[in-house]
């Protein structure tokens, strides 16, 4: 307890003292560096409501949000909100779905605790973004988030050692097969996440951002950082022992090499050289891979079952909402898909699903097909955004765009395998990159208004063009070398 009460009063000083002093857009980066971090056992508990590290970093943002001084952008830069009627629609549509709940009084916690927290995190960083600068550095907090985490990592496979076991035990509801260890695989490293597969995930999301921030590394010590971070990365995921985080990697890193530009391409083959060179000088790990993927294929391996065990989940999951037409519409109610008794055929018998390995699925049962459509619909609106600005916006932003894009794309698509959408930290990582990818458009826009109106400012007298309240201009010979640095 005392322990937690630390990290807590420290991450609670730091994020203040960046926020009165600099502003709230200044605090952004570290508190995405503490959300992600940081695990969920660093937590307070009393009675029924348990105060995550997480929860806490967003009510301490959301009351800085109204007492911290603003940025420097205007009081009218950015009224508008996308995606807020979706959510709206999304929050109706919970509440709907909680009214006619199985479990009322989970529903409520859980209405209160993913719902709000998520998209009021996304309303805190959407509104005090100003300049793409600071979406860099966000995203850069969130890779060394990952890399730190990879350290206590790759001790942990190992040693056996796990640095979340400093804390107090919290008990989870383990997908199907979920030992840490087990019969199929070694130590499976998990760092500070509640799970190996969530540890590679997260992993898989933090490599694209790495390979992003080579290409605008310039001193030769920063990019010995990144390829060290790299290295620890990628360990770290085959250490993690996870099918699902290994195939995002590989589709990520596919996704980068056609969105990505020039200097990505050449990372990735270079990665992929060093890929196969490890794998014939370490025979050891090939005949590890090659195991993994001959006991996926035997339904007799806790491996293979866990794998036909995603296959048989959602059509489980849809006959348990079509039983009547009312379920079928809003569900059994949030956090009810352990209570809903989602029965289904499983290795040739019936079986009942007790573990939500598919988030999807999970999403169905408890809020109904018309509540995964809304969701759905909002989840994939800011995955397409960050598609289409990587076609039209320049570089170095159209490169930012196609990260975002890509990560999008890896969480949705391993959301099939691991209920991962409000578990752990990977779900707060998803809504930082929406609130980022919706952002992105609007401070560039912005921050092209404020470079022309310089550049007219250049040639003409301070009397005819009055200085902009908040703005600091530099000079444009210093625009444009910055400029071609990024380039």
């Amino acid at each position: 307890m005392a322990l937690i009460l630390i990290i807590d009063l420290l991450v609670i000083a730091v994020i203040s003292v960046k926020a009165f002093s600099k502003g709230l857009e200044d605090a952004l980066p570290f508190a995405t560096f503490a959300i992600v971090f940081l695990p969920i056992e660093t937590r307070l508990s009393a009675g029924i409501f348990e105060l995550t590290i997480q929860r806490l970093v967003i009510v301490v943002l959301f009351l800085l949000y109204f007492l911290a001084p603003k940025s420097n952008a205007p009081a009218n830069a950015r009224l508008a909100m996308p995606l807020k009627w979706l959510m709206l629609a999304h929050i109706a549509w919970c509440i709907l779905s909680t009214m006619f709940s199985i479990d009322p009084v989970a529903s409520v916690k859980k209405l209160i605790s993913v719902v709000f927290e998520y998209y009021g995190l996304y309303f805190i960083f959407y509104k005090t973004v100003s300049k793409p600068e600071t979406i860099r550095k966000v995203l850069l907090a969130m890779m060394l988030a990952i890399a730190v985490a990879s350290v206590f990592g790759a001790y942990e496979a190992y040693t056996g050692w796990n640095v979340v076991s400093l804390l107090p035990k919290v008990g989870h509801r383990f997908f199907f097969g979920a030992d840490v260890a087990d019969a199929d695989r070694d130590i499976r490293a998990q760092s500070t996440f509640d799970h190996p597969i969530l540890f590679g995930a997260a992993l898989a999301m933090a490599i694209p951002i790495a390979l992003y921030f080579m290409t605008l590394a310039r001193k030769s010590w920063h990019k010995l950082l990144l390829w060290v971070a790299l290295a620890l990365m990628f360990l770290n995921l085959y250490k993690t022992g996870s099918r699902g985080p290994w195939l995002d990697a590989i589709l990520a890193c596919i996704l980068l090499f056609f969105y990505g530009g020039g200097v990505v391409r050449k990372r990735i083959l270079i990665l992929a050289a060093l890929s196969v060179s490890v794998m014939v000088l370490r025979p050891g790990i090939k005949d590890t891979i090659y195991g993994i993927y001959v006991n996926t294929l035997n339904n007799n391996t806790n491996t293979g079952a866990s794998y036909e065990y995603r296959y048989a989940l959602p059509k489980a999951a849809i006959h348990a909402i079509s039983r009547n037409p009312g379920r079928a519409m809003w569900g059994y109610g949030l956090e009810t898909f352990f209570d809903a008794n989602v029965q289904g055929i499983f290795l040739g018998q019936m079986y009942r699903f007790r573990s939500a390995d598919n988030a999807w699925a999970e999403l169905a049962v408890e809020t109904g097909f018309v509540g995964l459509l809304i969701l759905a619909i909002l989840l994939f609106k800011p995955m397409f955004v960050g598609w289409w600005q990587s076609r039209k916006l320049p570089p170095p932003d159209k490169y930012l765009s196609a990260v975002l894009f890509v990560n999008l794309l890896v969480f949705y698509f391993q959301m099939y395998s691991v209920g991962m959408y409000s578990w752990g930290q990977n779900g707060y990582m998803l809504w930082i990159l929406i609130a980022a990818t919706m952002a992105l458009p609007a401070v560039r826009q912005r921050d092209d208004q404020i470079t022309t109106a310089e550049d007219v400012s250049d040639g003409l007298s301070p009397v005819l063009v009055p200085e902009r309240a908040g703005y600091t201009s530099r000079p444009k010979s210093t625009r444009v070398s910055a400029a071609i640095h990024e380039r």
